[in-house]
C-alpha cells in the first residue's frame, strides 16, 4: 500500500511542475511513521520562512534610515531618486547573497534551513528596497500585492484542504496548455522579432497595454494553478509518512511559489496602473 501511494505521489508531483524544491519532494521514496512530516510542522516553517522576508523587509527600512550618516559619492540622481556608491555597493552585496543562497538551497537541500532563509531575508530586503527607492506609489502597489497574495494564498489552501478543488488531471492538462502556449508565443515572438519583416508587428504587439495585461493575467493563473499542484504533492508527502527533514523541503518549496506568485500579482498590478496613467 505504502509503496503505491508513494507512485501515485510521484507521478502526481513530477507530471508538471515550475517548483524545483517540490518536484523533488515528488520523488522521495524514503518514509518514517514514527518520525514522520505532518502539516503542523510544514505549516510552522513556512512561518519561520516568510517571517524571514519580512524581516529582510525591516532591515532595508532600517539600513535606509541609517545610510544618511555614511559617506558615498552619487552615482545617480533623477526623478527623485538617489543612490550613493556605498548603497549600489549595498545592494550589489545583498543581490549576491539572493542569487547564491537560491542556487545552493536548489543543489544542496539540507542546507534549506539556512540557506532558504537567506533567500527570503534578500528578497524582502530588496523589495522593500525598491519600494522605498522608487516612491509612495510603488510603496503602495507593493503593500497591494503582498495583500492579495496572502488572500489567493489562504483561499486556494482553503478550497484544495476542504477538498472543494482537486488537481485532477484534467486540471493538469490546462496548466501544461496554457505553459506551453506560453512558451510557444514567446518563442515565435522573438523569432519574428529577429525578422526585419515582421520586427515592427510585433513591437506594436508588446507596445499593446491589453494584451500585456493579458498576458499578465495568464501568469498569476499559471501561478496559482502550480500553487494548488504544490499542495497535492505536499499532501502527499504527509500521507505517504516522508521523514520529517522534508518537512523544511516543503516548507521552502511553498515559500518559493508564494514569492512567486506575489511578483506576478505585482507585475500585474503595476501594468494596471501604468494603463491608468495613460
Amino acid at each position: 500500500m505504502a509503496d503505491s501511494l508513494n507512485n501515485s505521489r510521484s507521478a502526481s508531483g513530477h507530471l508538471f511542475n515550475n517548483n524545483p524544491v517540490i518536484r523533488k519532494l515528488a520523488k522521495v521514496q524514503e518514509t518514517d511513521a514514527q518520525n514522520c512530516c505532518t502539516y503542523a510542522g510544514i505549516r510552522a516553517k513556512l512561518v519561520y520562512f516568510m517571517v524571514m522576508v519580512v524581516l529582510g523587509a525591516v532591515a532595508s527600512l532600517f539600513v535606509r534610515t541609517r545610510s544618511i550618516h555614511w559617506s558615498g559619492s552619487v552615482l545617480y540622481s533623477a526623478e527623485g531618486i538617489t543612490m550613493t556608491s556605498t548603497e549600489v555597493l549595498f545592494i550589489g552585496a545583498i543581490a549576491i547573497v539572493f542569487i547564491l543562497s537560491l542556487i545552493l538551497s536548489l543543489l544542496i537541500k539540507a542546507t534549506i534551513p539556512v540557506t532558504g532563509a537567506l533567500y527570503c531575508l534578500s528578497t524582502g530586503y530588496l523589495v522593500s528596497w525598491a519600494a522605498y527607492t522608487f516612491g509612495k506609489e510603488y510603496a503602495s502597489l507593493i503593500l497591494l500585492a503582498l495583500l492579495i497574495t496572502a488572500v489567493v494564498v489562504t483561499i486556494l489552501g482553503y478550497l484544495y484542504f476542504s477538498g472543494k478543488v482537486q488537481v485532477t488531471k484534467k486540471l493538469r492538462t490546462v496548466l501544461i496548455a496554457l505553459v506551453f502556449t506560453v512558451l510557444g508565443i514567446s518563442l515565435l515572438s522573438l523569432i519574428m522579432y529577429l525578422i526585419p519583416f515582421t520586427r515592427s508587428f510585433v513591437s506594436s504587439l508588446m507596445d499593446n497595454a491589453v494584451l500585456s495585461i493579458a498576458g499578465s493575467v495568464v501568469m498569476v493563473v499559471i501561478a496559482c494553478l502550480f500553487l494548488l499542484v504544490d499542495f497535492d504533492t505536499i499532501r502527499g508527502a504527509v500521507e505517504d509518512e516522508l521523514p520529517k527533514k522534508y518537512e523544511w523541503w516543503a516548507a521552502y518549496g511553498l515559500a518559493f511559489s508564494v514569492i512567486w506568485l506575489f511578483f506576478k500579482i505585482l507585475e500585474l498590478l503595476g501594468k494596471l496602473k501604468g494603463n491608468n496613467k495613460n
